[in-house]
């Protein structure tokens, strides 16, 4: 018969669940979970804060809860600033400084993830932005250039609102930026006004729009191709493949010859006959030499008229339109070419220019800077 002692000598019982719940409760651990909270409470308690600490500790009440006097000699110490009573490079000052500087961390990570969600939510907003804004210049056909440059000025202000909103939530003066930020802007507006200028006159351009990138145009004496239309400059590639930068504010300053604007194009290729000549023969044989070329319109014809009576001959002018004003350089010199070789075709002579002299009296046989010959023709 197995007594109450009996497990010491056999194999012991498996204690059933309510027992084990029974012996913890009786145990005595929920009292020392208790006591642990309440030290834990009274440290963090004690514990001072960083406002405590960068307080100025306050005087001891005197004999009847009157503050007692500042011994002589004791300045009381300004608002904000630590006193320490102990060595600075001791353990206890640097956990100090430890303790400070991670309550200064903690306290600032909020204002960074704000200052970090203004700046996500500028970046959404400028992506956004700029695809509803070239969308909107597509249908509209506007030139690429005011694309790219609407596209950089949208960045750059939204850029500037979100650092000035970011600064405003990590706790700067944004005011005193303001201020700061004006002040250098009207200085470097002084001192660059030539580069000011420039902008204004390619923001002009852009809104006149004279011309467009791949137009042929003569401005200052200079004839090529747009390439590129900048804020402060405008790139033009000339036949010769000379890349001519020309500053904006002297560009709206020029006159603007755009040879590409219009679709048609008419040229003028202008050459002289001899005053003998007829001037008849001349148009048909011009006109003969151009007709059904692969650069001249039918429709309006080819068309040939006297521009001018000069002093060598007579001026004429062979007159086109034609399919591709892109093509006018190479048109002018072909042309040109093509009008020479049928003149001499034609048996009609090209006048250049001649000086003949009159005497009034006997030609002298001998004269001091030269002699003349036996037609009277000064050699």
């Amino acid at each position: 018969m197995e007594g109450p002692g009996s497990h010491l000598c056999g194999r012991p019982e498996p204690a059933s669940p309510v027992r084990w719940s029974a012996g913890w409760r009786g145990s005595g651990l929920p009292a020392l979970l208790a006591l642990a909270l309440v030290a834990v409470s009274a440290s963090a308690a004690a514990q001072p804060s960083p406002t405590d600490l960068l307080a100025p500790p306050a005087a001891a009440p005197g004999p009847e809860g009157e503050e007692a006097p500042a011994e002589e000699g004791e300045e009381d110490a300004p608002p904000g600033v630590l006193d320490l009573p102990m060595d600075p490079f001791s353990a206890s000052a640097w956990r100090t400084y430890g303790y400070l500087l991670v309550s200064s961390a903690v306290d600032f990570l909020p204002n960074l993830a704000r200052a970090l969600i203004v700046l996500a939510v500028f970046f959404a907003l400028f992506r956004v932005l700029v695809g509803v804004f070239r969308r909107l210049l597509r249908r509209t056909r506007a030139d690429p250039s005011i694309v790219g440059i609407s596209t950089r000025l949208i960045k750059y202000v939204l850029f500037v609102f979100a650092v000035v909103m970011a600064a405003s939530e990590l706790g700067f003066n944004v005011g005193s930026l303001l201020a700061g930020i004006g002040i250098v802007g009207l200085a470097l507006g002084l001192a660059a006004q030539e580069s000011l200028g420039n902008v204004v006159a390619g923001l002009t351009i852009l809104w006149d729009r004279p011309y467009r990138v791949g137009d042929n145009v003569t401005i200052a004496d200079t004839f090529g191709r747009v390439q590129e239309i900048g804020l402060r400059t405008t790139r033009i590639l000339t036949v010769e493949h000379l890349d001519a930068i020309l500053p904006n504010r002297q560009i709206v300053q020029e006159k603007i010859l755009n040879h590409t604007a219009n679709p048609q194009l008419r040229l003028g290729v202008a050459v002289a006959i001899a005053y003998r000549e007829d001037t008849r023969e001349a148009r048909r044989a011009l006109l003969a030499a151009v007709e059904g070329h692969r650069l001249i319109l039918d429709d309006p014809p080819p068309a040939v008229v006297v521009t001018s009576l000069a002093d060598s001959g007579v001026l004429l002018e062979l007159r086109m339109w034609l399919r591709d004003p892109h093509e006018e350089r190479e048109a002018l010199f072909e042309m040109t070419e093509i009008a020479k070789l049928a003149l001499d075709e034609a048996g009609i002579e090209i006048p250049f220019p001649q000086r003949t002299l009159h005497f009034a009296g006997p030609v002298p046989d001998k004269l001091p800077d030269g002699g003349a010959g036996p037609d009277g023709v000064l050699d």
